[in-house]
């Protein structure tokens, strides 16, 4: 794991009633900042591994044995079938080729009853993403109409399941400062924090403790 790295300072970007900070330090690795009661939801983008302290995150595992197969359900239609984890509530898949507009129905199961997640929607693309609310789903069955066009493969597949870092033995008590945002910093572009209520904060994997080093807050200043 790389080394964490210590955020120094953060600068105001645009006008001073935005509500978004550049950090001055654009360097790989994982940040802390203290989230100031004008930003409670300060967000690095989506794309990057993130969390708030207090507030579940989806952890995402790309676990090989969670796709636990494929059957031809009738001529045209095939079904795939994943088993997801206690507190998952995300399915993403890859397929190989292009749907073109098949029509796709989504299940998930939660011991004896069932959750429609799709009903026979037209879809196109190469990627598809499942959400649920329910806590106890413990499989989702996809089925594809492949009629007249050629038979779908999966090719990737991922599941997100809720996670809250800071409680988790493994990971080192840097990462449980109260009201603050962890980010991981891929190095490479130019990051921009923002409060953005509603953006979805996700990991694709944990900070581990093992080599872990503590990190330094940052106080974000009052707003103009």
């Amino acid at each position: 794991m790389h080394a964490l790295t210590a955020l120094v300072m953060l600068l105001t970007a645009g006008s001073p009633n935005d509500s978004c900070f550049v950090p001055s330090d654009q360097t790989a690795g994982w940040k802390r900042v203290l989230l100031p009661e004008w930003a409670p939801a300060l967000a690095a983008p989506a794309d990057v591994d993130q969390f708030r302290t207090g507030e579940p995150v989806l952890l995402f595992e790309q676990d090989a044995s969670a796709y636990t197969g494929a059957e031809t359900e009738n001529p045209g239609r095939m079904a795939y079938r994943f088993r997801v984890p206690r507190g998952a509530r995300r399915l993403e898949l890859g397929f190989l080729g292009d749907l073109r507009g098949a029509k796709v129905n989504a299940v998930a199961y939660a011991s004896d009853r069932s959750f429609p997640l799709l009903d026979e929607k037209r879809l196109s693309g190469t990627q598809l993403a499942l959400d649920w609310t329910m806590p106890d789903v413990d499989h989702v069955v996809v089925s594809v109409h492949h009629h007249l066009r050629e038979k779908p493969v999966v090719r990737t597949w991922r599941v997100g399941r809720l996670f809250e870092p800071w409680k988790d033995p493994a990971v080192d008590p840097a990462f449980s400062t109260p009201h603050a945002l962890y980010f991981r910093h891929p190095g490479g572009k130019r990051l921009e924090l923002c409060n953005a209520p509603g953006r979805p904060l996700q990991l694709s994997r944990w900070p581990e403790k093992e080599g872990a080093k503590p990190i330094n807050a940052l106080v974000v200043p009052p707003h103009p």
